[in-house]
């Protein structure tokens, strides 16, 4: 990422446009401020956690007075995670209004078999019911959203993907919020995002006028903002480094010397293409990617490696791992079993710790990578997305990087050698990176909390 493709400071273009309303700049002089963080998370993704709690701890750091308040797609979770008021992002999620109150006048049972009884008896027009009681709900969650919105001084949407239509509807919801924050007369910052596979034609329409409602944009890498910008956004937008770079690892427990006679690989299998949990379903995919995984992982075994098994996302992963547990596990001998770890968290303080034991990480998460970045660890990446490659080669290190459906496992071994000949190269890197990131979020926070004041 040349420093050329890196732009910050003031919003010249878009005030000028009058994207920022005059009446929300004079609220926003106020000593305290509300702002609303926007993120499709609350699902167990740790990329998701540490982005959310990046830019809490950066607002806050910089503005302590501030109000901060959440939209997930999981508001129980961001509540307990974060700490902090959450709101849903669609009208259907776990814990909704309507099934919340279902449970807690204990009707909920009787109301499925009821709707199991129309269904079977009235069909088409039990379908034509529920669909008109579905857009009184969603007419009801956009008006509660409404409410919220105006309330807000600012609404911060960041994520690694959110303009991304590789999860249903993600693109749909940006806009969706910008949208009503524009009528709300409420600011949007979209900030530090990844836009990829922007495949659909409303996914590309809605990501467009996304960007175009908002009055600050910055996105993660230059392919995003090029993405954007070939969809026909002509106004100002800007590149950072993903927030997650921002965290500040003096706040996190974690092991800064490893205390085991044999080096550790942590492996991530992840659910790429598995029928239960992608939205790409094929199941001869999935397993021979499994297989693969499995038989590099009898190979460190035989070099006298311990592995750990670990995800950053155990919602989307939970079944790689047991089912890489079935094929590691059979038949092997109860000494050799004794090096072989599987251990999911479910915070991030808890998979830093666990990270930080590592040697070495394979991992085909975009966020596995940037946490093996921040604590320095040798990595490879089996991508299955633009956005890792992306990743590994403003970074520098490509070469280590795969493709998750296509590699071989003699060329993860080759790979991995390398990996192990190159690993105080790569730690310098990676130390170096790190600290040349931070110091660019640290400008990007400092411009964009500056807009507030």
């Amino acid at each position: 990422m040349g420093d050329e493709s890196l732009t910050y400071g003031v919003l010249s273009a878009d005030e000028e446009a009058g994207t920022l309303p005059s009446n929300k700049i004079e609220k926003m002089g106020n000593s305290h401020k509300v702002i609303g963080l926007l993120d499709h998370m609350g699902f167990g993704n740790m990329g998701d956690a540490a982005i959310h709690e990046s830019f809490m701890d950066n607002i806050k750091g910089r503005l302590p007075n501030a109000r901060l308040i959440a939209f997930s797609q999981n508001p129980e979770d961001t509540r307990k995670r974060h700490g902090i008021e959450s709101y849903p992002i669609r009208w259907k999620y776990p814990g909704c209004w309507a099934a919340g109150e279902n449970v807690r006048r204990g009707r909920l049972g009787r109301t499925s078999e009821l709707k199991a009884l129309l269904e079977n008896r009235c069909g088409g027009l039990y379908r034509l019911a529920r669909y008109a009681c579905n857009l009184v709900r969603r007419g009801k969650h956009l008006k509660r959203t409404f409410g919220v919105l105006r309330s807000l001084d600012l609404l911060v949407m960041g994520r690694r993907g959110q303009l991304c239509d590789l999860w249903w509807d993600q693109p749909y919801n940006i806009f969706k919020f910008s949208f009503l924050a524009r009528l709300s007369n409420t600011p949007v910052f979209i900030v530090g995002v990844g836009a990829d596979r922007l495949e659909g034609t409303s996914s590309r329409f809605f990501a467009r006028w996304a960007v175009r409602l908002a009055a600050y944009s910055s996105f993660r890498d230059v392919e995003s903002q090029a993405l954007i910008r070939s969809l026909g956004v002509k106004t100002q937008t800007h590149v950072c480094p993903d927030p997650a770079y921002a965290l500040h690892l003096r706040d996190y427990e974690i092991v800064t010397l490893s205390n085991t006679l044999r080096a550790k690989v942590g492996l991530n299998p992840m659910g790429f293409c598995d029928p239960r949990m992608w939205p790409r379903k094929d199941t001869d995919v999935y397993n021979r990617y499994l297989d693969k995984l499995a038989r590099f992982s009898s190979w460190l075994l035989t070099k006298n490696y311990d592995l750990e098994f670990f995800t950053s996302d155990a919602g989307v992963d939970r079944y790689a791992i047991e089912d890489m547990k079935e094929r590691l596990l059979t038949g092997v001998p109860p000494e050799v079993s004794k090096r072989i770890t599987f251990r999911l968290v479910s915070s991030l303080q808890d998979l830093l710790f666990q990270m930080s034991t590592f040697d070495f990480v394979v991992t085909p998460k975009f966020h596995g990578v940037v946490f093996s970045h921040l604590l320095a660890k040798p990595v490879i990446a089996l991508s299955y997305m633009p956005k890792i490659n992306h990743l590994m080669r403003t970074v520098g290190h490509d070469q280590y990087c795969l493709d998750i459906e296509h590699f071989d496992v003699e060329a993860l071994v080759a790979a991995f050698q390398s990996l192990v000949r190159d690993a105080d190269d790569l730690q310098c890197l990676f130390r170096k990176t790190t600290a040349t990131y931070q110091e660019r979020l640290r400008a990007e926070f400092d411009s964009l909390t500056s807009k507030l004041t």
